[in-house]
């Protein structure tokens, strides 16, 4: 292949038209398996390349000068899925590849042509180079690496610190001038991951408002700090690259990996799963579809579910008009960043809670606000801090009365939540609940039960994880309100007095 062969790439979907497109300093594309998000972050790094600033030479042509770099775990790994989708990009044959670790391919790009002599007039000396970590540390395998933008490749599989790392190596490449250099960049490109994963949280649930301080409002130059691309699901309406694979390329995988349903749930549906994955308390979750920011309303009830122990988590919410549920914001209390949560006696736990209450519902009617909680807390003791009554030691911190919850039975408060997420807009939960959505995408679960022929099968008895107790306190809620348990056991509603008509009009006459 000529370097003034020209190479067309198709786009795979609207998702990865905008990650192409995105300014951010890191840019995360999350989708299924053969979404063609290896090749758009691959085709990102050359576009980034193309961007830097060059110097007109005596011949009035553009000299632009880039490096850039693709990291991923091993070198077999890059050989086998990443080198394959560059070179769809450009063949091994163009230019001069070394494969030589870390592998280097250099290359000529012609980014324009005169109109008049038909001559190169814009030109890109344009480097990539493929590196994999092995068994060194970060440190030693990024060390001296100077580049434009780097790509991290499978990024939920490589270690936590490496994006800290880069952070550093982006933007320092330039063999004409420090000013020419534009837009570092580090890109990450994965599946869903588990979400217990480092980059769950990246993904899924950072806010960086907080972090723009005029310092580095300043360094960013108009750009975002972080910027999340997650494409649609390999089975969903809207889903991408479709037009470059086989036809019933997902149907066929999902029907084939049945038997494992995180597989199905991350490499083609891109829903983050727990690690271990016993079967889900609510499969109809979807994060794209329930997750979204949430208002509180002041002119309706405000109700607390809560869920005690030493372990106690609770949650605030409302029903709408319609009858919707909206999960708003959740109190839990945890130890080494959301790992493992930290035991709380009632007094700091209803402490806790009235701090939620005063931080996002400080002008909240006393009168349109209920706390409710497990029918068992009034039964409880709990000697922590020598209180030994619960109930009143939490109310007393608390500064309200909290009251037992309609039901404690599991399958009417699990039922309360089927229900609304059964509903188009029965039920959303805001961002913030980050611990309550990681309950909902797989970490409140049932057990799994060890069977006969060595396989597992989901067991009706919910496992005791971290996510459990929050999502115990958000079903106390869910119970609440007129008619949900009524409803929920097939029971008609009390329509109250029967309607008498007293007059001497004959509504059957038919007359005017």
């Amino acid at each position: 292949m000529s370097a003034m062969d020209i190479i067309r790439l198709n786009s795979p979907g609207p998702i990865s038209d905008r990650f192409l497109m995105s300014r951010a300093f890191v840019q995360i594309i999350v989708g299924p398996v053969g979404s063609a998000k290896t090749m758009s972050a691959l085709r990102k790094l050359r576009r980034i390349g193309q961007m830097q600033g060059g110097r007109r030479d005596a011949k009035g042509v553009i000299r632009r000068m880039a490096r850039v770099g693709v990291i991923r775990e091993t070198y077999p790994n890059l050989e086998k899925n990443t080198l394959p989708s560059w070179f769809r990009i450009h063949s091994q044959d163009q230019g001069r590849f070394t494969w030589k670790a870390p592998y280097t391919h250099r290359l000529t790009l012609i980014l324009g042509l005169d109109p008049a002599t038909g001559q190169p007039n814009d030109v890109c000396e344009f480097e990539i180079e493929f590196r994999a970590i092995g068994d060194r540390s970060v440190e030693e395998a990024c060390r001296g690496w100077e580049v434009n933008a780097v790509m991290i490749d499978e990024a939920d599989l490589q270690p936590a610190d490496l994006l800290a790392f880069l952070s550093g190596r982006v933007g320092r490449f330039s063999a004409l001038d420090p000013s020419l250099v534009v837009d570092p960049t580090i890109i990450m490109a994965l599946n869903a991951p588990y979400i217990d994963n480092w980059i769950y949280p990246l993904v899924y649930e950072n806010d960086f408002s907080d972090l723009f301080d005029q310092e580095l409002v300043d360094a960013l130059d108009g750009r975002k700090l972080v910027e999340v691309f997650v494409q649609p699901g390999g089975r969903a309406p809207a889903a991408e690259n479709l037009h470059n694979l086989p036809k019933g390329y997902y149907t066929i995988q999902a029907a084939l990996n049945k038997h494992r349903p995180d597989y199905v749930a991350r490499m083609i549906d891109n829903k983050p799963v727990p690690m271990q994955h016993g079967q889900p308390v609510y499969p109809q979750f979807d994060f794209e579809r329930h997750v979204r920011p949430l208002e509180f309303d002041p002119k309706r009830m405000l109700v607390i579910g809560f869920d005690q122990g030493l372990f106690a988590s609770a949650v605030a919410g409302q029903r709408t008009a319609q009858g919707y549920l909206r999960s708003l914001r959740e109190a839990v209390s945890f130890l080494e960043a959301g790992k493992t949560l930290r035991k709380i006696g009632p007094a700091a736990f209803g402490q806790m809670v009235r701090a939620m209450m005063a931080e996002h519902f400080p002008d909240v009617d006393p009168d349109r606000v209920r706390f409710v909680g497990d029918p068992a807390a009034w039964r409880a003791k709990d000697n922590e801090d020598d209180e030994r009554d619960w109930i009143r030691a939490f109310e007393k911190a608390l500064g309200h009365k909290a009251h037992k919850a309609k039901t404690n039975r599991e399958a009417l408060r699990q039922e309360a939540i089927w229900k609304a997420q059964a509903d188009h807009e029965g039920y959303a939960v805001d961002p913030a609940c980050k611990h309550l959505i990681r309950g909902h995408l797989g970490g409140y679960r049932y057990r799994d039960a060890d069977m006969k022929d060595g396989e597992t099968r989901g067991h009706l008895e919910v496992a005791d994880t971290i996510y459990t107790h929050v999502c115990d306190a958000e079903q106390y809620l869910a119970v609440e309100g007129e008619h949900v348990i009524s409803d929920i056991r097939g029971r008609p509603r009390a329509t109250g007095r029967p309607i008498v008509n007293d007059s001497d009009f004959d509504v059957f006459s038919g007359g005017y």
